[in-house]
């Protein structure tokens, strides 16, 4: 019998940590790339706002509320085609967070090609206000009144 820290449970089993090659993890930043312009150019050309061509979000069928990305890709189809008020009218947290999104991905393909890009380093609060923020404009834009009506999809 092994003798266990008072409090420690069962050790866990040590798994091999993979590090990927600079080239590899360039080509997946790549490969995102080709999919979001392929997705992004579908949603360029179709109209989500008109019924028949995408699926309905699962959480909205199931419950008929919004979930937090309700209105994303309609949300993207304007601004794609440079309305801005418009997007922010289908899904606000996507118009503010899509730029820092596209941003990062930048940041992360110029230092793995070896440029140096300083960026401000994010307080730890910030990562923890992400997930906060996120929930109360899930909670935020399913209830009634003037707030909940501005923000529904």
């Amino acid at each position: 019998m092994s003798a266990v820290p008072t409090g420690a449970g069962p050790e866990l089993p040590s798994w091999p940590i993979r590090s990927w090659s600079r080239r590899a993890r360039l080509a997946g930043y790549l490969g995102v790339a080709a999919v979001a312009a392929a997705g992004s150019t579908m949603i360029y050309l179709v109209d989500p706002a008109k019924p028949g061509h995408y699926p309905l979000c699962p959480f909205k069928w199931a419950t008929g509320l919004d979930c937090p990305g309700c209105g994303s890709m309609r949300g993207l189809h304007q601004l794609l085609h440079g309305h801005v008020g418009q997007a922010a009218n289908y899904n606000i947290l996507f118009v503010i967070a899509a730029p820092w999104l596209v941003a990062g991905w930048f940041v992360a393909v110029l230092r793995l090609l070896g440029v140096g890009v300083r960026t401000p380093r994010m307080p730890s609060l910030l990562n923890r206000a992400i997930p906060v923020v996120v929930i109360a404009f899930w909670i935020l834009r399913d209830t009634p009144g003037p707030v909940g009506h501005w923000l529904h999809s």
